[in-house]
């Protein structure tokens, strides 16, 4: 699992380009991290190292964070882990993972991505035996990896207080994983929180059958002592990230809405984000169904016309997006069928919402989940 890190020349040559990896530079320090992924952006093993790798001004590494590991059964088959090897279950917390790093001879707190909201609010609420233990690990030549849970830093999962967990300490020349039992000693002597850590696997199919039907909970990381990384997620959990994934973009809200989909959404929400989903539902049905009269009123009035002739008043009276509804309407489909399937063809793209916003007035503040 070991791989000499020092520089950036012992990373940079090793990138392969349009694969999704980066290297950023920011004020005092730069960072290598992937962007996007495809099939082939983590074959390496220093590709598996990109993510959140931090440098100083001079190149020389700062910070090294988690490697990337995958889902248990993602690059084989379950059966085929070495499940005879000692190894550790721990649980997988859903907040936004946070490190320690010197720059500018100060001691700062970052994310995957580097100083961001999350790694500022982390700092706000680290109490001194945390920043002990950071400035203890730094000056040993390691990386502490924390979580940062807190009512305002929300994922899926709630936390009632905020707080930093301690989940791995990293070498960060050779990138070894301090064994769990040094990792307990060193967050026992600062009195630190360390993440809970359960029975080994003993019967392979129980665990994965037993995992995936957790509930309340994100799941587990699967820690073995030589660096190797596995995680597992509890269906529910997953099915609630992706709904809530789902909201980053308005065109799948409007999907949903057009479809008469959130139903089976909502309960997947948590409150905050319900009322949000919920409010957007009602302002875009209220625009449905005050288009949709408008039509039915125009129909009326002018059933008994021609079809030339209601042609040409649908032009010069209606939106020349509502005059494919008027007709339908004529021919006996209700306008709030047609409207929402305006709707439904919307929400293909964003730029297609923004096409038809003016028609509907929707508004939408997208929701994103911390980094």
């Amino acid at each position: 699992m070991d791989h000499i890190i020092e520089t950036l020349e012992d990373v940079l040559p090793h990138i392969v380009p349009d694969t999704g990896i980066f290297h950023l530079d920011h004020d005092g320090y730069s960072v290598i991290n992937y962007l996007y992924t495809l099939d082939n952006t983590f074959d390496g093993a220093v590709a598996r190292e990109c993510r959140g790798l931090k440098f100083d001004p001079d190149g020389k590494l700062i910070a090294r964070p988690f490697h990337k590991f995958f889902n248990l059964g993602e690059k084989r088959p379950v059966q085929e882990e070495p499940w005879d090897a000692s190894h550790a279950v721990l649980d997988k917390l859903d907040g936004s993972m946070i490190h320690p790093a010197i720059v500018g001879g100060e001691m700062v707190f970052m994310t995957r991505m580097g100083i961001s909201a999350q790694s500022r609010a982390a700092w706000a609420v680290a109490g001194p035996e945390v920043k002990a233990l950071c400035a203890d690990m730094i000056a040993a030549g390691f990386t502490p990896i924390f979580e940062f849970t807190a009512p305002e830093n929300r994922v899926v999962l709630a936390y009632d207080v905020p707080q930093l967990t301690l989940l791995a300490i990293r070498h960060m020349r050779t990138g070894a994983y301090m064994p769990h039992a040094e990792l307990e000693a060193v967050a026992s002597r600062h009195g630190v929180p360390i993440v809970a850590q359960f029975d080994s696997v003993e019967d392979v199919h129980r665990f994965w059958t037993d995992a995936r039907a957790l509930e309340g909970v994100e799941g587990y990381v699967i820690a073995f002592e030589d660096g190797h990384r596995l995680k597992i997620k509890a269906d529910a959990y997953v099915l609630r990230h992706k709904a809530l994934a789902g909201l980053a973009h308005e065109k799948n809200l409007l999907a949903w809405v057009a479809k008469g989909a959130l139903d089976d959404v909502l309960p997947l929400l948590a409150p905050e984000a319900a009322a949000q989903v919920q409010s957007y539902h009602d302002e875009v049905m209220r625009a449905v169904d005050v288009q949709a009269g408008e039509i039915d009123a125009f129909v009326s009035e002018h059933r008994e016309l021609a079809r030339k002739e209601f042609a040409l008043k649908a032009k010069a009276e209606l939106d020349p997006r509502l005059q494919s509804v008027a007709f339908r309407a004529l021919d006996g489909t209700p306008p709030s069928k047609s409207l929402l399937d305006i709707l439904e063809r919307a929400a293909g793209s964003e730029n297609k919402v923004e096409a038809i916003r003016p028609l509907f007035g929707m508004q939408w503040q997208p929701i994103s989940t911390p980094e």
